[in-house]
């Protein structure tokens, strides 16, 4: 098939929470449904609230190469998998019917994002690392123009975007380890708490104080699994 999971999950969102903002695609099993959430440039409120869902967390360079299609159609959307990709929707949707979408995760598949388009791969990780759109572009020898078509096909968002909503996250999830508010947005590249602040309010519509009660457990487990 062609296709490696970061990480396999069932769950039944709660009323209240939201999905943070992420860079990363979703396979998700609802009822007899299979539905593919691209990447998402702001927090949004937790679709299928209380359903038991399966959801299939997917490396972002893997899915588009596998769907091929540029990620930046799928930007904030959730549509059904058979409306973009009918063949490999059918074929799926058997893996999740007998119960196998565990087996499509490999702990190493990240690697897999390396084989499908290095350049892109290493630019997200100086990003992921530095935060730098500028570093990202040079250390794979493009313009930051370059970059940004690179990254919208790629990814869906642009460089900065994509850079921001993973310090955030990096960010929220040390706060939920205990950090206070301070230290976390420090450890995470941040300038000051006043720099954190503006980027939830940004991308969640809230502070750090109002946005945690209201982050899912499963959207944590995959900010600490999950390495970029």
């Amino acid at each position: 098939m062609g296709l490696v999971g970061v990480m396999f999950a069932r769950l039944r969102p709660r009323e209240g929470r939201i999905t943070q903002a992420d860079v990363c695609c979703d396979l998700v099993w609802r009822g007899e449904r299979l539905y593919l959430s691209g990447p998402q440039s702001r927090s949004a409120p937790s679709r299928s609230v209380g359903q038991d869902i399966e959801v299939l967390n997917l490396d972002p360079i893997v899915a588009q190469a596998w769907l091929g299609i540029p990620l930046h159609e799928l930007r904030d959307r959730q549509v059904l998998l058979e409306e973009v990709a009918p063949r490999r929707a059918a074929r799926l949707a058997e893996v999740f019917h007998e119960g196998r979408a565990a087996s499509l995760v490999r702990p190493e598949g990240v690697s897999d994002a390396y084989a499908i388009d290095r350049r892109a791969a290493v630019a997200a990780r100086v990003l992921r690392r530095s935060g730098s759109v500028r570093r990202g572009a040079e250390a794979v020898e493009l313009s930051e123009r370059q970059l940004e078509r690179l990254f919208q096909i790629r990814f869906g968002l642009s460089p900065k975007r994509y850079a921001t909503i993973l310090r955030m996250r990096q960010a929220i999830e040390l706060v939920k380890q205990g950090a206070s508010l301070a230290s976390a947005a420090a450890d995470a590249g941040y300038a000051d708490q006043a720099h954190l602040n503006r980027d939830t309010r940004r991308l969640a519509g809230a502070t750090p104080t109002r946005l945690l009660p209201h982050v899912g457990d499963f959207q944590y487990v995959r900010a600490r699994t999950r390495d970029y």
